[in-house]
């Protein structure tokens, strides 16, 4: 799950195109994404270039599967289930 607060425009339109190629909006500014370490360590790279660590925050919180089933929520919201397809 990846969450941010970015202060300025541009960076802010760069973190979330960038989140979009990664993983799925679930709130405006939350991202929650099921990738390998590898993609993550590269996706965390390519945001810690992005965005202003005086101006902006940004969090990324690592889920286990058992955490993800342990999600509590209330709403109209639900905890989405990532599975990877291959389009043939």
């Amino acid at each position: 799950m990846i969450c941010y607060d970015i202060a300025d425009p541009k960076r802010l339109k760069k973190v979330s195109h960038t989140l979009e190629d990664y993983g799925i909006r679930t709130q405006y500014s939350f991202f929650q994404c099921e990738i390998s370490n590898e993609k993550a360590k590269e996706l965390i790279k390519i945001l810690l270039s992005i965005v202003d660590e005086k101006k902006d925050s940004l969090f990324i919180y690592p889920l286990c599967e058992s955490c993800n089933k342990k999600v509590i929520f209330d709403g109209t919201g639900e905890v989405l289930k990532i599975e990877s397809f291959e389009i043939i």
